[in-house]
């Protein structure tokens, strides 16, 4: 995590996320197959945003950060996001990104489907509501999240803006 001197932007590096309890913008970029979990608490005031790059920490051997996967890295941003206050039971979620950026054959699924429904199935264990998605295609996506309105800003490779 760095601060982003332009705008005081907290900027979220891919296999990172970040937390705040106060009205900041928390961008990330480079999603591709990736997949950018914002999460919220309104009542609270506390955002939080993951940038993941995998599904599951056991497919690979190795000693990497919680957040380069679905499976350890919603956990820790979770861990996070309760300490600065927020409550997940009450607090819903916007996802991006899982887009299919190199071919596969047909029996194979991507790297981008399989790290959105990893983020679906770990977001619904721990019954917290997906709103919006903006998620698959085969082009890449940076977001801004801010933690004053909820609203998740996507910004994709195909020259479109959403505002979820």
């Amino acid at each position: 995590m760095r601060f982003d001197n332009r705008s005081d932007a907290i900027v979220v590096g891919i296999a990172d996320y970040a937390v705040t309890d106060r009205p900041r913008l928390l961008k990330t970029s480079g999603l591709g197959s990736c997949i950018g979990v914002a999460i919220y608490d309104e009542t609270a005031g506390v955002s939080g945003l993951l940038h993941f790059m995998l599904p599951d920490s056991s497919e690979t051997s190795g000693n990497y950060a919680d957040a380069k996967f679905a499976d350890t890295g919603i956990p820790s941003l979770l861990e996070a996001f309760t300490a600065a206050g927020g409550v997940p039971d009450r607090s819903w979620a916007k996802i991006a990104g899982g887009a299919s950026m190199v071919e596969f054959d047909a029996a194979d699924r991507s790297i981008g489907d399989r790290n959105l429904e990893a983020a679906r199935r770990e977001l619904a264990a721990r019954s917290i509501a997906i709103l919006e998605t903006d998620v698959g295609g085969d082009f890449g996506r940076s977001l801004e999240f801010d933690g004053e309105t909820g609203t998740l800003t996507v910004n994709s490779a195909d020259r479109s803006k959403r505002l979820l």
